[in-house]
């Protein structure tokens, strides 16, 4: 029996084949464009960056996942001079909203800053807490810029600037369920495709608000956005220099880097959905 397919089907038809081709199209250009960015991954790392995953690892084997000659992956190269502490490194993929295809390559950049900058919406970010069986939990309770590295009393909102600049400087006060309330010290440096963000605690961070984990100025969290032409690579670089990984206070153990990486893990997923609202 011979069927018959009518106009409107067969427009239907083309149109979603073409839809078909055309994502193919699209992630092969995505996986070029990663290959070329880190040469040194392998088949199943672009793979799991193009399924959305973040690659990790520590110490010597993190430069892997920074784009050479970038500011983040000279700063990755820097932290594994550091002594006794440890370096973690993370990379992801998030592919361009249909918005931000529509951008040129400044306007992205521009917007993408903005969206980094908004720092207020990190109130009520979660992460995966394996103490609390793989149960999600509170992380950030309080987020706001200070006019200065002391002030508590004078926080400011979420700066938004017309142009992007080459640099820019900041204090950030953030109250978290795991250090309790931290200044830290924001510097940015920025390019053409690149914007990355060096975090630094300038307030010792305490366990149970008493104990110190880190000292002020030990830690330094980066994150970084690269601009490829389908999507970002999304970096994150965070070290700490002159103590042991792991902090033991009142028969309770935190492992540093396992906090950390949790960190970094709640942070990409705070900016792919701020990206989102591009």
């Amino acid at each position: 029996m011979k069927m018959h397919i009518d106009g409107a089907t067969r427009r239907l038809l083309v149109f979603v084949l073409v839809l078909l081709v055309v994502g193919q199209v699209s992630l092969w250009a995505a996986e070029g464009a990663i290959k070329k960015a880190l040469p040194q991954l392998t088949e199943s790392e672009y793979q799991l960056l193009l399924d959305g995953e973040i690659l990790h690892d520590v110490n010597d084997k993190i430069l892997k996942y920074f784009v050479k000659g970038t500011e983040a992956s000279q700063r990755a190269l820097q932290a594994q001079n550091i002594e006794k502490g440890f370096v973690l490194g993370a990379v992801s993929y998030i592919p361009y909203t249909p918005a931000m295809k529509k951008m040129d390559a400044s306007t992205r950049q521009l917007a993408i800053f903005n969206k980094i900058r908004q720092i207020s919406t990190q109130e009520g970010l979660t992460y995966i807490s394996w103490r609390a069986g793989n149960k999600e939990k509170l992380l950030i309770e309080r987020s706001s810029y200070m006019a200065d590295q002391k002030n508590l009393n004078n926080l400011l909102p979420d700066p938004v600037v017309n142009q992007l600049p080459k640099t820019a400087h900041s204090y950030v006060y953030q109250r978290d369920t795991s250090f309790g309330g931290n200044r830290y010290e924001h510097t940015y440096t920025n390019s053409e495709v690149e914007i990355f963000v060096e975090i630094q605690n300038i307030s010792a961070m305490r366990v149970l608000g008493i104990f110190t984990a880190v000292k002020s100025g030990q830690l330094s969290i980066n994150m970084g956005t690269y601009q490829l032409d389908e999507g970002l690579l999304l970096v994150a670089l965070a070290s700490v220099e002159g103590r042991d990984p792991q902090v033991s206070v009142l028969g309770l153990t935190v492992d540093l880097p396992s906090a950390f990486r949790r960190r970094i893990v709640a942070l990409q997923g705070w900016l792919v959905n701020q990206l989102n609202t591009i």
